[in-house]
């Protein structure tokens, strides 16, 4: 007498009695994980393919993007690991995928950047250093509407990102610079 009919690693009494699981298929719900490694290695739930309900499947979590198939968002940046993975296409095990120092999640949900851009409005400064150091907008390549990127302002003509007219003479920043230049 088998005390395992299906050999998944769990005894059909258990499954019967603890689990629910069927113990004569060694995968409950189908998943490709067996109801026993569901139990014993990644403590998810063999009558559920997605334990999480992240809307990846455990299989694909475990075996695909090495998430945890326990915790719907396993990088914990504010995106879900399906939506990482479907669509914004960042690594769900990176809670800043592009390395600019704001989270996938922030990028997307609060400040409209793409977490796959470290430089979304392509003016030299990182989007975290827009939003945290300089309090220029990630988005618009010259915050302050003087023609002059927000970068170059910064790095060459020492003027004021934030500042149209930054020694508050009447010209625009970007004027003096185009005139007296």
């Amino acid at each position: 007498n088998d005390s395992d009919s299906d050999d998944d690693g769990l005894s059909d009494g258990d499954e019967v009695n603890t689990y629910n699981t069927n113990p004569v298929v060694s995968d409950s719900e189908y998943d490709g994980i067996s109801d026993g490694d569901e139990v014993n290695t990644y403590y998810t739930d063999p009558n559920d393919y997605d334990s999480d309900d992240d809307g990846l499947t455990d299989n694909s979590e475990v075996y695909i993007h090495n998430t945890d198939p326990n915790d719907s968002d396993s990088d914990d940046d504010g995106l879900s690991d399906r939506d990482e993975v479907d669509n914004y296409y960042t690594d769900p095990n990176d809670s800043d995928s592009d390395d600019d120092g704001l989270s996938d999640g922030d990028e997307v949900n609060t400040y409209d950047t793409n977490p796959l851009h470290s430089d979304e409005d392509g003016d030299g400064l990182s989007d975290d250093e827009e939003v945290n150091t300089y309090y220029t907008d990630p988005n618009d390549p010259d915050s302050d509407r003087d023609n002059l990127s927000d970068g170059y302002e910064l790095t060459t003509s020492a003027t004021d990102p934030n500042d149209y007219d930054s020694d508050d003479d009447g010209l625009s920043d970007g004027d003096e610079i185009t005139i007296f230049n």
